[in-house]
C-alpha cells in the first residue's frame, strides 16, 4: 500500500520527490483520501460479504421454510387421508348400525306379530273353552258328533254334519242305530252345544277323517250314547261289578258280531283325562276325616270359619304356591309320599281302564287310542314337578294348586291337585292332562 502511495505521490508531484510543507499537505490529503478509499473499500467488501452472508441465510431460511411447508403439506395431506379414512370407517359403521337396527326392528316386528297371533289364538281357545265348559257341562256335543261321523264317513265339513243333525231332529226314527238315553232331553242339549262350537266341530271332522278307516270303526250295529249318566240296561249289565270311576266311556259301539267296545270322547287333546278325589284315593275314611280337620283348622286360624262366596279369592290365596306354610298342603305332600306306589297304581288303573274287560278307547279330537292294553306299572313314577309351577316367563304361578307329573313308559301326564267347588267343603282332586 505504501509503495502504491509513493508511486501515486510521485505522479502527483511530477516525479519530483522533494519534501516541503506544501508537498506534505498534499501527501496528507492523499493519505487521507487513500485511508478513506481503503476504509470505504473495506466497508464495501464487508457489506458485500454481509450481503452474501445474508443472502445465504435468506436462501437457507427459504429452503428451510420450503422444506417445512412441504412437511406441513405432507402432514396436512396425511391428516386429510386419515380423516377421510376415519369418515369412511364411521360411515361404514353407521351403515352397519343402520342395517343392524333395521334387522332388529324387522325381527321385533316379526316377534310382535307372532305374539299377536299367539295371543289371538289363546283368546280364541279361551273363548272356545268357555263356550264348551259353561254352555253345557253335562252335555259334550262331541258325544253326538262322533257317532254321526262313525256311521256317516262321507261327512267332511260342518255343513254336511249339520244336515244330518237337522234330519235327526225331524226324523229320529230314521236313525235307529244311534241310541240316546232320552232323545227328547239329550238331543236338544247336544245340538245346542254343537251349534256353539262350529270351528271346533270342523277341526274334529278333519282329524276324524284320518282315523275313519280304523278297523274298530267298521261293521257296526249301533252306538249307545251314555254321556255322564248311563240309562241303557245293556250297558249297565256290561259294567256290572265295576266301580263308577272305571266306567269312563261316553259312547258304546255294538258290533254286528255282538261285541261291545267303549269310547271316552274328549273334545280336544287339552281336555281333562280324569278327576279323582285326592282324600278318598289316599286312604280310608279315618284319613279322609283327618285331612278335612287339618284343612278346616288351617282356614279357621286364618279367619275363615265357613264358606262365603265373597271370600273365595282370599281363601284361594292361602293355597297359592307362594304360601310355604300351608299346613294342609304340607300334610297332603306327606301322605302322597307315604302312599306313592298305591296312588301310582290306582291312577294308572283308572286312567287306562285296566279293570274293564271289554275294549276301551279314547278319541281326543286327533287320535283314537286303545286304553286297556298292557301297561308297565312298575316303572311308572309320580312326583311333584317344579317346572309346572312356573309360567312361560319363569314367574311362579298364582293358583291354588299343587303340580305333579305321572310318567308311564314314554307318556307324561301333568297332574294338578286342584279344588272343584269351594275349598272349605270340598276335597281337592287329581286332574290329569296329557303332557307328551
Amino acid at each position: 500500500m505504501i509503495q502504491l502511495l509513493k508511486i501515486e505521490i510521485d505522479l502527483k508531484l511530477g516525479g519530483k520527490n522533494i519534501y516541503n510543507p506544501l508537498n506534505q499537505i498534499k501527501i496528507n490529503i492523499l493519505f487521507n483520501k487513500m485511508n478513506i478509499q481503503t476504509t470505504l473499500e473495506k466497508q464495501r467488501k464487508a457489506t458485500e460479504k454481509q450481503m452474501k452472508e445474508d443472502a445465504k441465510n435468506v436462501e437457507k431460511q427459504r429452503k428451510a421454510t420450503e422444506k417445512q411447508m412441504k412437511e406441513d403439506a405432507k402432514n396436512v395431506e396425511k391428516q386429510r387421508k386419515a380423516t377421510e379414512k376415519q369418515m369412511k370407517e364411521d360411515a361404514k359403521n353407521v351403515e352397519k348400525q343402520r342395517k343392524a337396527t333395521e334387522k332388529q326392528m324387522k325381527e321385533d316386528a316379526k316377534n310382535v306379530e307372532n305374539q299377536r297371533k299367539i295371543d289371538e289364538n289363546n283368546i280364541k281357545q279361551i273363548l272356545m273353552k268357555r263356550i264348551s265348559t259353561r254352555a253345557s257341562v253335562e252335555y259334550n256335543g262331541m258325544e253326538l258328533v262322533l257317532p254321526i261321523l262313525i256311521l256317516n264317513k262321507d261327512i267332511d265339513n260342518y255343513d254336511k254334519l249339520s244336515e244330518i243333525i237337522n234330519d235327526i231332529s225331524v226324523h229320529p226314527n230314521n236313525y235307529p242305530n244311534i241310541i240316546f238315553n232320552d232323545f227328547n232331553v239329550d238331543f236338544k242339549n247336544y245340538e245346542k252345544d254343537i251349534r256353539n262350537k262350529k270351528q271346533i266341530v270342523n277341526d274334529y271332522i278333519t282329524y276324524f277323517r284320518n282315523i275313519s278307516s280304523h278297523e274298530r270303526l267298521q261293521n257296526i250295529k249301533c252306538i249307545y250314547i251314555c254321556g255322564k249318566k248311563n240309562k241303557h240296561q245293556k250297558i249297565d249289565e256290561l259294567n256290572k261289578g265295576l266301580d263308577k270311576k272305571d266306567t269312563k266311556a261316553d259312547i258304546y259301539i255294538e258290533y254286528i258280531d255282538g261285541i261291545i267296545a267303549g269310547i271316552s270322547v274328549k273334545q280336544s287333546v287339552d281336555a281333562t283325562k280324569s278327576n279323582y278325589s285326592v282324600q278318598k284315593m289316599l286312604g280310608n275314611n279315618e284319613l279322609d276325616k283327618t285331612l278335612t280337620e287339618v284343612k278346616k283348622k288351617y282356614l279357621n286360624e286364618n279367619g275363615f270359619v265357613s264358606f262365603k262366596k265373597s271370600e273365595r279369592d282370599k281363601i284361594n290365596r292361602l293355597f297359592y304356591p307362594q304360601n310355604k306354610e300351608n299346613a294342609y298342603w304340607i300334610r297332603i305332600r306327606e301322605e302322597i309320599k307315604n302312599n306313592n306306589q298305591k296312588i301310582v297304581e290306582k291312577l294308572i288303573e283308572l286312567l287306562y281302564s285296566l279293570n274293564v274287560k271289554y275294549e276301551m278307547y279314547e278319541f281326543d279330537g286327533h287320535q283314537l287310542k286303545k286304553l286297556n292294553e298292557n301297561v308297565d306299572v312298575s316303572s311308572a313314577k309320580f312326583e311333584e314337578y317344579p317346572p309346572y309351577y312356573l309360567t312361560k316367563c319363569g314367574k311362579e304361578r298364582e293358583t291354588a294348586k299343587l303340580f305333579y307329573r305321572l310318567s308311564v313308559g314314554e307318556h307324561k301326564y301333568r297332574v294338578e291337585i286342584r279344588w272343584k267347588g269351594n275349598i272349605y267343603d270340598a276335597s281337592p282332586q287329581f286332574q290329569i292332562h296329557m303332557d307328551d
